[in-house]
């Protein structure tokens, strides 16, 4: 038995071991000069919209790390100016000391209230100032700001939780902390005069010791907040490397597959090439 083949039969078979391989050899080149494995979501619904997940979630990471960026910069500056507030108060704790011995007289209660005048007033610009964006340091509100999924911290540190109850940033003279101080001050201006004071030596204490522990308390609960952050930097930065590989495996052209592929395709081609260019010279095809 015989198995006849026209020669209309091996003509579409060589144009369609042609067209087979030149699609194969240009989707392989495609692949190559872009680096992409997939580029539309005929291609692999699951890779494209698993990738386009990725994308989203990298935006995230970004969003994230920003955030992290932010918040590390305005707590750092808080922590530095909270660091100098207290150093100012415990020259004015020295001062207190100072002023409970014995054998003062009214110009040295004088020379103390001096100095007591200038620690308050350096702390009071201290209070209100600014950063290098020109935003208070310490404002009367703080945001929540997201630095993980699920984790949501203070964008800085509170005038209020700096400085105690009763004032602003338009108005330090009001808060504890400056009211403290102040007392002070008179307690020794009332000292310098020789008058009877309005305040006891105990209670001008205490006040600085309030003040002193607040603002220390929210020293230490910004320093917790900068820790978190910097620990939350880790476990991000961890994700983003997850992510980047992930997305990598899912969209990324493998080169060395891609380049082997492309070479397999271009020999198939050239070699269908050669194959219909001899049957076409050849005499069955010259009597079509």
């Amino acid at each position: 038995m015989s198995v006849r083949i026209s020669s209309n039969q091996v003509l579409d078979a060589g144009t369609q071991a042609m067209d087979n391989s030149l699609v194969d050899a240009t989707a392989w080149q495609k692949k190559i000069s872009s680096g992409k494995q997939y580029s539309k979501v005929s291609d692999n619904a699951y890779a494209v919209t698993r990738g386009v997940r990725l994308d989203f979630d990298i935006g995230r990471l970004q969003m994230y790390k920003a955030n992290q960026n932010f918040l590390t910069s305005s707590h750092a500056v808080a922590q530095a100016q909270m660091s100098s507030i207290i150093d100012e108060l415990n020259s004015l704790k020295q001062t207190f000391t100072q002023s409970q011995n014995g054998a003062l007289n009214t110009s040295n209660f004088g020379a103390l209230k001096i100095q007591a005048q200038q620690i308050r007033d350096t702390i009071k610009s201290q209070m209100i100032a600014k950063d290098a964006t020109g935003n208070p340091i310490f404002s009367d509100t703080v945001n929540q700001v997201q630095i993980e999924p699920n984790v949501m911290v203070d964008s800085g540190v509170k005038f209020t939780d700096a400085f105690g109850a009763g004032g602003t940033f338009s108005t330090p003279e009001n808060s504890q902390l400056y009211d403290s101080i102040n007392k002070f001050v008179t307690y020794l201006d009332e000292k310098s005069r020789g008058v009877a004071t309005t305040q006891t030596a105990g209670s001008v204490e205490s006040g600085l010791d309030t003040a002193f522990d607040q603002i220390t308390m929210a020293e230490q609960i910004s320093g917790g907040i900068s820790a978190q952050v910097d620990a939350s930097k880790t476990a991000m930065s961890a994700f983003g490397v997850e992510f980047a590989s992930s997305q990598s495996t899912l969209l990324d052209t493998d080169m060395a597959e891609a380049t082997a592929a492309y070479t397999r395709a271009q020999t198939l081609l050239n070699a269908a090439q050669a194959m219909f260019a001899k049957l076409q010279s050849s005499n069955l095809f010259s009597k079509l």
